[in-house]
């Protein structure tokens, strides 16, 4: 009685049978059991509807005749077995009906028939047959019906990645616009088709233009595209640009025109146009400070923008002594060495001349900030 109860509990966990009593098999619960009884299934029941699938107990117990009893499917759509007590199970394998004999070891005198109807469950998904996503957008969805288990494939997968898990599927858009047909296939070779589309917003950016003086700076707001974003500048003597995140920065140096072209992941552009539209030597930053207290020489760097090159540093003879100046292409390089020698009883500013070709000037500084208590040689 126990492994009775227990085979009855397993019945429909995930999906339910419908059992249909179409007259008695002959006799209820009442009646005694042994040889001297009709064989018969009780509950009284001679018809079965189950969805493909399907399997389990059915909760139906032969009673009567004179053991030991069998069950024979008369066709391959159907699958039936009875358990030590006399408990039927049954399996959904395909659309088709089937009809169950169930017999004792008097075969053919004793026999109950039993007609068992497997149907096929469409496949169906929660989210429907059409979704849309943005780029790196993940989405779940659960699979019903049909015959786990399932597989899952994406007509582009440079659209649209899916993968699936138990009846779960995942699906993630990727960085290239377009739709993607997500095919989810049963362990019976249905089918269900979810069209899956990503939409790329319009890259743009703000502003569209930039115009001002060299030795200056602006900024650019990237807005919709797909990140992350590379840009490049057209003439870097002009203007030169950076990205982070979805800000540009454009350092405009000298006279002239450029352009800055942004692209995304998805390969959309937009492109700035730069216009510097002042040429006068400038020099920044306007100062920069080290510290005495250093065993080892210390290198700081000025940029140097607009004028015309080649340009020229100078420091006052009493001066050498604390820095040496050097200028490449655009960049002046100041050296303040090591040790005693840049050792100071005060606060030491350096002035410092840069001159261009047409002898234009601009100064900078550079402070040596005393360390207060170090004693110096």
């Amino acid at each position: 009685m126990i492994m009775k109860n227990f085979l009855k509990a397993l019945l429909f966990v995930a999906v339910g049978f419908f059992l249909t009593a179409c007259g008695g098999g002959g006799g209820g619960g009442g009646t005694p059991n042994g040889p001297s009884a009709t064989l018969r299934v009780y509950p009284p029941i001679d018809a079965i509807s189950l969805p493909v699938g399907a399997s389990g107990s059915t909760g139906v117990e032969v009673r009567g005749g004179k053991g030991p009893y069998g069950v024979i499917s008369s066709d391959a759509s159907v699958s039936a077995m009875l358990s030590p007590d006399g408990i039927l199970f049954i399996s959904g394998n395909s659309d088709g009906t089937s009809t169950l004999t169930v017999y004792d070891e008097s075969l053919p005198v004793q026999q109950v028939k039993i007609t068992v109807t497997a149907k096929a469950v469409p496949l169906a998904s929660s989210a429907g047959t059409a979704i849309t996503l943005k780029p790196n957008q993940s989405l779940q969805f659960n699979i019903r019906g049909g015959v786990a288990p399932y597989s899952v494939n994406s007509s582009d997968s440079g659209v649209v990645v899916a993968s699936i898990s138990g009846s779960t599927v995942t699906v993630t858009g990727q960085s290239k616009a377009g739709s993607s047909t997500v095919l989810i296939t049963d362990a019976a070779g249905a089918t269900l088709s979810v069209t899956v589309t990503v939409q790329v917003s319009t890259l743009s950016a703000s502003p569209t233009s930039i115009t001002g003086p060299a030795a200056t700076a602006n900024s650019i707001a990237i807005n919709g595209g797909v990140a992350p974003y590379t840009v490049n500048s057209s003439n870097t003597s002009v203007a030169t640009a950076s990205v982070s995140g979805s800000s540009v920065s454009v350092a405009l140096l000298a006279s002239g025109a450029s352009s800055v072209t942004i692209t995304d992941a998805a390969g959309q552009s937009v492109i700035v146009s730069v216009t510097v539209n002042t040429s006068v030597l400038q020099v920044s930053p306007a100062s920069q400070t080290v510290d005495e207290k250093s065993a080892t020489s210390t290198v700081v760097t000025y940029l140097i923008a607009g004028g015309t090159a080649p340009y020229t540093p100078l420091i006052s003879p009493a001066d050498a002594a604390y820095a040496t100046v050097s200028i490449a292409a655009n960049t002046l390089t100041v050296t303040v060495p090591g040790g005693g020698a840049r050792c100071v009883t005060a606060d030491k500013v350096v002035p410092i001349d840069i001159y261009d070709s047409k002898l234009v000037k601009q100064t900078v500084s550079l402070t040596i900030k005393d360390g207060g208590a170090v004693v110096c040689p």
